[in-house]
């Protein structure tokens, strides 16, 4: 898959739009739904994402925290037969343009014969623009248009703000049912103050991405990817109330591993919920919980097994 700024002039396609923060599973419906044109009319699969969020352009006080960076959307795209992630640039210009602007654009800049866009997608000045206006517009410019309806699960849309509300109370297991996938969090391993370590829990201190959502304070058990290796990890997210170092951290520990990971960059895959975070009154209190995590954590993995 190929990934372009503000592409020009591209073959003919099957055109996708969207946002798709978390490519959650109403967004898979929009990809799988572009496949399928694309596979029956032999044509590239194309997706026009955005890039920053509007919010952060046109509201930025209210511009919500991300369950994707860029590069998160682009690999979970990758596996649904994507072949040009192409990013549109975000300003105010893009926000004023009219409807027919935007529409104008997309046909000299991607050819679509076919546009797939979500039933709630809205463009253009004031998001006057929607799906029936691509469609009115597609009959004279030579394009097609499928608007997926929305994707209901549990009695409600499945949406990016109601999967960062289940993160953010730590409820792992219904947000990962709303994704469709593991929620991810990448970052570069820094050094730290290596309080870990000194309890025998050496622990990677993961940077955490601008801009990213992090899931409720407290102990997880997570997948750990770094390089080609995969390992059983539990992950602190929090302040470190018994320790105060007075910033959010994520503490990565790998079950049973002296690893030696600064500088480098590793994935975390949220599996489990295992703890709230908590103040101890004492260090060796603070030590025997990470003992009993450490535990927990090796029982979980156990029953995957």
């Amino acid at each position: 898959m190929r990934i372009l700024r503000d592409p020009k002039a591209l073959q003919p396609c099957v055109l996708v739009l969207g946002m798709f923060d978390g490519v959650h599973r109403g967004h898979q419906a929009l990809l799988m739904a572009g496949l399928t044109l694309a596979e029956e009319n032999g044509l590239p699969l194309n997706v026009c994402t955005f890039e920053p969020h509007p919010m952060r352009v046109l509201r930025p006080e209210k511009a919500p925290p991300l369950l994707t960076t860029l590069t998160e959307r682009a690999r979970l795209m990758a596996d649904f037969g994507v072949d040009n992630l192409c990013i549109l640039s975000f300003s105010k210009e893009t926000a004023a343009q009219s409807p027919e602007d935007f529409m104008a654009a997309l046909v000299e800049n991607y050819q679509p014969k076919h546009v797939v866009c979500g039933f709630n997608f809205t463009f253009g000045h004031r998001g006057m623009g929607n799906g029936e206006s691509l469609r009115a517009y597609g009959q004279t410019h030579g394009f097609e248009v499928t608007i997926v309806p929305e994707v209901v699960l549990g009695g409600e849309s499945v949406s990016s703000t109601r999967i960062r509300g289940l993160l953010e109370k730590g409820s792992i297991h219904e947000a990962t049912r709303l994704l469709g996938h593991s929620y991810t969090l990448s970052g570069r391993v820094m050094d730290g103050k290596h309080i870990g370590r000194t309890m025998g829990y050496p622990t990677a201190n993961v940077a955490i991405p601008q801009g990213k959502v992090l899931p409720a304070f407290g102990v997880y058990a997570c997948w750990m990817q770094a390089g080609a290796c995969i390992y059983p990890a539990v992950v602190n997210v929090g302040r470190h109330p018994t320790l105060p170092e007075g910033s959010v951290t994520v503490e990565a520990y790998a079950l049973d591993q002296e690893l030696s990971l600064y500088g480098q960059k590793v994935r975390l895959l949220f599996l489990d919920f295992l703890r709230p975070e908590k103040k101890f009154d004492s260090v060796e209190q603070l030590k025997q919980q990470i003992n009993r995590d450490a535990q927990e954590a090796r029982d979980y993995f156990d029953e995957l097994v």
